[in-house]
């Protein structure tokens, strides 16, 4: 079914449109399960088509191994599919732009081809995109109420830090910012502005909407590897997660550079290592004594601001939990009643 689909009204006098609702797959490198995981998209969404019309895109950002052909036998004779390609491998921002350059859909949702969140989590975010009024929907793993699951350690430690560092960044508004999997108004992706070609489009986005005081939302998920995905990723080396963190660590700067504030309480033996020079400088006593109070006051109070902002988020996340637990608890006495 294409967008071409209609309803009758209950007067039976003009048709309705159903809302269709954009999407996007970016693939790359996934030929082995790509198929597969489309066709399990495709199942997912079929309860849904009395209330929804569907495309799929899908992206084939610069693959070197039988992703496109893959994409290609899953699209062909499916009119409601559109398959794009890049000739190199751009990136993630790249491959989400030229997918929203060609979404007609009022709604806009991102699933990741590998599916390490369930294609039910597109209907979650869609219906509550629409049932809410949000312009945003994110699928959470790092709210409380989220999870994760067969994840290599170091990529699990890595992606829960991260995630922290940019949620403090948003003061708590947000738990999870690294994951593509999200349901969007397209008026709204309209408006951000998007320049980042990698990974870090992820957070990018939205700061931008945050920006913009556009309503956010989460929705708790599970995030869960495959096995084959576990298998085929490559190590994680020190180069590669030194170049994430500093992403990370430049994103979150950017949207909040009173962060920079609290860096210099983190610098441990900051004050030793001043009056080290200082003596080996030779520098006058007077000198001595100003240069060594104002390290000590820039420091202690860069730690009192590190510790506020700290506490601040420490603060609404654990509201955060006790509101999760309250709606529990409601839920089973309903449940039992």
């Amino acid at each position: 079914m294409t967008a071409s689909a209609w309803i009758r009204t209950a007067s039976d006098e003009e048709p309705a449109r159903l809302p269709l609702v954009s999407l996007v797959v970016p693939a790359y490198n996934e030929g082995a399960t790509l198929a597969a995981n489309l066709t399990t998209i495709a199942e997912c969404l079929e309860p849904h088509r009395a209330r929804y019309d569907f495309e799929l895109i899908v992206v084939d950002d610069g693959s070197t191994d039988g992703t496109y052909l893959a994409a290609s036998r899953f699209a062909d004779g499916r009119s409601d599919t559109l398959l794009l390609r890049h000739e190199s491998n751009r990136g993630l921002g790249a491959a989400l732009r030229t997918a929203f350059s060609r979404a007609r859909g009022t709604y806009i949702v991102t699933l990741d081809s590998d599916l390490s969140y369930r294609p039910a989590c597109a209907i979650s975010m869609l219906e509550a995109l629409v049932e809410q009024e949000a312009d945003l929907v994110l699928a959470s793993a790092y709210m409380p109420g989220g999870s994760v699951a067969n994840v290599p350690w170091q990529r699990r430690v890595l992606s829960r830090e991260a995630n922290r560092f940019l949620s403090l960044a948003t003061n708590a508004r947000v738990h999870t910012l690294t994951c593509m999997v999200r349901a969007y108004r397209a008026s709204i992706i309209e408006a951000l502005d998007m320049s980042a070609d990698g990974m870090e489009v992820n957070p990018e986005m939205i700061f931008a909407a945050l920006r913009m005081g556009a309503k956010i939302i989460e929705i708790p998920a599970h995030l869960a590897w495959s096995p084959e995905r576990t298998r085929g990723t490559a190590r994680l080396t020190i180069r590669r997660a030194c170049a994430h963190t500093l992403g990370v660590l430049r994103t979150g700067f950017a949207y909040r550079p009173a962060l920079w504030l609290g860096v210099p309480g983190l610098i441990p033996g900051l004050l030793p290592l001043t009056v080290l020079v200082l003596l080996l400088l030779r520098v006058s006593p007077a000198a001595f004594a100003a240069v060594t109070l104002v390290v000590l006051v820039v420091q202690y109070a860069s730690i009192a601001i590190l510790a506020g902002q700290t506490t601040v988020f420490l603060g609404k996340a654990s509201i955060a939990r006790r509101r999760l637990s309250a709606s529990r608890t409601r839920e089973s006495e309903g449940a039992s009643r």
